[in-house]
């Protein structure tokens, strides 16, 4: 297995594992469960406030709409830069992250906290946030089609919009602090995933798939000289 495919890789498994880990303990432990709703509570807005209608807002960077409309944009950024693979990557990580939530809603929707909430409990369960998977699956999705000097920016932006798509949903009432670990899990699983695959076919994002020449400025070289480059870097 090529060097640089290994990293990526066990990122993937790396966050397989943790997601596994969260939801066995976000069930199966008290001691998690008790400091999952006191995290909760801490973070609850009463309704009306500034906290509440701020939270209501960004929340809808989550919703089905916008991910099909920002997924468009990605795609579009990656065929119009010549990076179809990467377009295609980024897509593949979109579908298959929210699809995997989606399914983990359904295995794992059960009851959490009943002895510990009384009356005050939640109408459903619902472990991973898919607001949370949606975001930060299109964060990854941007990173694989942006320029190189451009991706730590496009990360950095995507974990900020992801972190507070995620605590709106807590503020809100609609999640535990786990579900949106379990999200952003799901998310980087995918991304690690897509991103061994692309190394491990010779296609990491940025490099030139044409066989021919690479342009450099008004400049061009031979791509057999261009170095590769991977659109995450991870060591």
């Amino acid at each position: 297995m090529p060097r640089n495919v290994r990293a990526p890789l066990a990122g993937c498994l790396a966050c397989t594992a943790g997601l596994g880990l969260v939801a066995l303990f976000a069930y199966g432990s008290e001691s998690v469960q008790t400091a999952d709703r006191s995290l909760r509570d801490r973070l609850l807005a009463e309704p009306g406030s500034t906290a509440h209608s701020v939270a209501a807002t960004a929340m809808h960077l989550g919703d089905p709409v916008a991910l099909v409309l920002l997924t468009a944009l990605a795609c579009g950024i990656g065929v119009a830069r010549g990076m179809k693979h990467e377009a295609v990557a980024g897509l593949f990580v979109i579908v298959g992250a929210n699809l995997t939530t989606q399914l983990l809603k359904i295995l794992v929707s059960h009851p959490r906290f009943r002895s510990l909430f009384g009356a005050e409990q939640f109408a459903w369960d619902g472990f991973p946030s898919g607001h949370t998977t949606a975001v930060a699956s299109l964060t990854i999705a941007f990173a694989f089609v942006s320029p190189a000097r451009a991706r730590p920016f496009v990360l950095g932006l995507g974990a900020c919009l992801t972190v507070v798509v995620g605590g709106s949903m807590v503020v809100l009432h609609r999640h535990f602090p786990s579900d949106i670990a379990g999200g952003a899990l799901v998310a980087a699983a995918w991304g690690f995933g897509a991103l061994a695959v692309l190394r491990a076919t010779a296609g990491a994002p940025g490099d030139d798939k044409g066989g021919g020449r690479k342009k450099e400025g008004d400049r061009t070289r031979p791509a057999a000289h261009s170095p590769r480059r991977a659109a995450i870097s991870v060591k």
